[in-house]
């Protein structure tokens, strides 16, 4: 039935600007004469072209829109017959309005709909300049972060993918998240929500993808950026970026180095009752933890792109990365026993963390023709951690005098060497074709294959000499391998509806040394959608999806590292992988979203959840596996015009849930609703100032066994832009109110072991104190716009209709 449709029954053109550049993913409306009625909705490709399916004989016309451009209408197009029409080239003028000398040009909204999720203009906040990719992402309307158990989530569910680029960052989530806050967010393009992705993607993320999309100039001519900035907070701050850019007729060259500084403070502290035998029995215990980290970052990056032919494209990138961060734990705990016995600790913990990163790809793209298009690309990861530490320990009785305790559990020190890396090699394949003039059809193959190593120990000062921790020292080596395919179809009903449906097989296979049996997955992850446009500014979508969670490297390996006598924390090896199950409907009017999702978690993932030994003898921190997790969760997204001068973009995620865990001494089962807002409102003020207020907050929620008090920030941030441009200067203000301060009860959901019931205060360094930055940016040169295909080795392609 597809290859039966005519590929010459369509309407078709090509848009350009007054400089011959090409527009691509505008917005084409065809219209129904004499009543202007809508018939059908499409947008223009990476080169600037559109295709219109012909219709029933009668009179139409075509409006184009896209951002930056003023409104384009064609004249009357009558069709008699299937005889294809050829409006050729379109020139579109942009939309600029003078008034005394300023100059007014439209923006992307900071937040767009998309059919798999949302995209967040991020170089569009005030706030993003001087900030870490981090700091961004906590301000990402519907995303969670969890520092405390380095997790994100992402409309109230856990389980979240990283990606850089379209690739995902093999990374643990500890390491993860820091490089994440040592990554300049100037960098950054756009990032990407993607909570219904299409089956190219790797089925990995059962709450869905997180993809990072960083600036890269593809224009003719030279261009520099400078990018500077300075800041305080608990401690001094500062980075800076320098980008450069050439390109002629055939090649294009992007390089870049950025400094990144920040000195932090971020922490804990509570009280709450225990009886643990190892330490006393029952007992009332106060606690306090406060982390000190002195960072630095470097970082480098190289980019090519060859246009040897018109219709072929081969490049190559490459990144490093280099990051040490001096780190200081004061550790503070006191414990009071009922049998009268009291000690109080007071520790202090100094590391040095070295870390080097490499990422590196090649790609080819080849369009074969303007229905088929083929995409190789291959990546490689390098990444390594050193991380020596020390940890000094005093005791002291009741009256603050020096005491010696009796217990061997209680020593005078403890230092750790903990050594590790990662090599990962992804080689994949991607060929898109159109079938007929309204369908399009998408395969594609994976093979990735990494090398893990870890070498840590622990050694316990037992007065004399350093002696080794047996449960802690550990030399693990692991790979694991992925192969996958997929096809991805888009099927045209009819002028109006379009159906999306993939299918994605992965084999997962992880071997660990220590560990006789690997992990294997064999499985199929199928995706579906059905999208129908009532008018160009009124869609419903239908979307299912099946995806999964892998543990990762850190979660299932038993490597024990502590800061407290009686606690440690390690991996789980029993650990099962998250599969999930989601439906959403989804309804947009006029940039008004609304959508409801019904998802299914089977073994869900949960970090950091108090356990024991088979002996009872000590407090286990390590991931679990809840039972399930269901939920349904209605997102709202509202951006209002409400003044010439004035935008409001409102989200919100309401999310009623309802899990079971097993791994504590009873079984518990908890029921609650879950909301989270985000908002930002810009004021464009007169003498180019643009002032921004901005801020989240995310409701009391539930993590295992643990209860999470609402909590969120406000952030205020005001701009000038200068004259004959000469820059741009920026001041900002992180958390006005001081209020990313989270309270957590341990033990919420029922009886835990050793009958933990625990109140604590965590607060990130915003919540200690305010951070205040200021930016300055320039741009020098000048550049044209070239057309811009898709390739392999950017799956982050544009999906927005702008």
């Amino acid at each position: 039935m597809l290859l039966s449709q005519g590929t010459n029954a369509q309407i078709s053109g090509k848009l350009e600007n007054p400089d011959h550049e090409v527009i691509p993913y505008a917005t084409v409306s065809l219209y129904q004469l004499p009543d202007s009625t809508f018939i059908l909705g499409t947008n223009s490709d990476e080169i600037g072209e559109f295709f219109i399916p012909t219709q029933q004989p009668s009179s139409y016309y075509i409006k184009i829109s896209s951002v930056g451009f003023a409104d384009t209408f064609t004249s009357a197009i009558m069709i008699e017959n299937e005889t294809p029409i050829r409006l050729g080239l379109l020139k579109m003028t942009a939309d600029l309005t003078a008034l005394n000398e300023v100059v007014i040009r439209t923006k992307k909204d900071i937040v767009q709909q998309t059919e798999m999720g949302q995209v967040i203009n991020v170089q569009n906040s005030l706030m993003t300049q001087g900030s870490s990719a981090m700091q961004v992402i906590e301000r990402l309307p519907g995303v969670l972060v969890d520092k405390r158990n380095n997790q994100f989530g992402l409309n109230g569910q856990s389980g979240v993918t990283v990606l850089f680029n379209g690739r995902r960052v093999q990374l643990s989530m500890p390491d993860l998240m820091a490089l994440l806050e040592s990554t300049d967010a100037n960098n950054i393009e756009k990032i990407e929500l993607l909570t219904s992705p299409s089956a190219k993607y790797d089925a990995d993320g059962g709450a869905g993808l997180i993809n990072i999309v960083f600036k890269k100039n593809e224009n003719e001519g030279q261009q520099l950026s400078l990018n500077t900035s300075v800041g305080y907070g608990y401690k001094e701050k500062a980075n800076g970026s320098m980008a450069y850019s050439y390109g002629i007729k055939k090649v294009f060259i992007n390089t870049g180095y950025s400094y990144f500084h920040d000195n932090s403070k971020r922490g804990f502290e509570g009280e709450g009752f225990g009886n643990q035998p190892i330490v006393g029995g029952p007992g009332y215990t106060f606690f306090s933890t406060y982390f000190h980290n002195n960072l630095t970052t470097h970082n480098t990056n190289f980019s090519l792109l060859y246009t040897p032919l018109k219709r072929t494209e081969i490049g190559g990138d490459v990144s490093f990365l280099m990051s040490s961060t001096i780190g200081k734990s004061v550790i503070n705990n006191a414990r009071d026993n009922e049998d009268k016995s009291f000690i109080r600790s007071d520790i202090l913990s100094e590391s040095l963390t070295r870390k080097k990163n490499l990422m590196s790809s090649v790609y080819w793209s080849q369009k074969v023709n303007d229905q088929n298009h083929l995409n190789l690309d291959f990546s490689y990861l390098s990444y390594s951690n050193d991380s020596p530490s020390l940890v000094k320990s005093k005791y002291f009785n009741r009256e603050g005098e020096a005491l010696d305790p009796e217990n061997a559990v209680y020593t005078e020190g403890n230092r750790g060497t903990s050594i590790s890396s990662i090599d990962l090699t992804v080689l994949k394949a991607d060929y898109q074709l159109k079938i007929g003039s309204v369908s399009e059809g998408e395969f594609g193959i994976k093979g990735s294959y990494s090398i893990n190593r870890n070498d840590s120990k622990i050694e316990t000062n037992s007065g004399e000499n350093w002696v080794v921790d047996p449960r802690s020292q550990s030399l693990i080596h692991s790979d694991e391998k992925l192969l996958a395919a997929y096809s991805q179809f888009k099927i045209g009903l009819s002028d109006k509806s379009t159906i999306h449906a993939g299918l994605r097989y992965e084999y997962w296979k992880r071997k660990i040394s220590n560990n006789p049996e690997p992990f294997i997955i064999s499985q199929v992850f199928p995706t579906f959608l059905f999208q129908h446009y009532l008018t160009d500014q009124t869609v419903f979508r239908f979307n299912y999806n099946r995806r999964i969670s892998r543990p990762t490297y850190d979660d299932l390996i038993s490597n024990l590292y502590y800061n407290d006598p009686t606690a440690v924390f390690t991996g789980n090896p029993l650990l099962k992988p998250t599969i999930s199950d989601g439906l959403k409907l989804e309804f947009s009017i006029h940039g008004f979203n609304i959508g409801l999702t019904a998802q299914k978690e089977l073994n869900p993932i949960i970090r950091y959840q108090i356990t024991s030994t088979a002996a009872k003898d000590i407090l286990i921190l390590s991931p679990q596996n809840a039972d399930y997790q269901n939920s349904l969760t209605m997102a709202l997204n509202f951006p209002w015009q409400w003044a010439s001068w004035a935008k409001l973009s409102l989200s919100s995620a309401t999310s009623l849930r309802k899990f079971q865990i097993s791994y504590t001494p009873e079984v518990a089962t908890k029921k609650y609703l879950f909301q989270s807002l985000n908002f930002n409102q810009t004021f464009n003020l007169p003498a180019d100032f643009t002032t921004e207020i901005s801020g989240w907050w995310n409701f009391a929620g539930y993590l295992g066994h643990t209860a999470q008090d609402g909590f969120g920030v406000i952030n205020l941030g005001i701009s000038k832009k200068l004259k004959n441009d000469r820059g741009t200067v920026q001041f900002g203000i992180s958390d006005l109110f001081k209020s990313f301060d989270i309270e957590n009860h341990i033990g919420a959901t029922g009886p835990i072991i050793f009958d933990i019931d625990t109140h604590s205060r965590y607060r990130d360094e915003s919540g200690i104190s305010r951070i205040f930055r200021l930016s300055y940016s320039r741009n020098f040169g000048s550049s044209s716009k070239r057309k811009r295909r898709n390739t392999g080795a950017e799956e982050e392609k544009s999906r927005v209709n702008k």
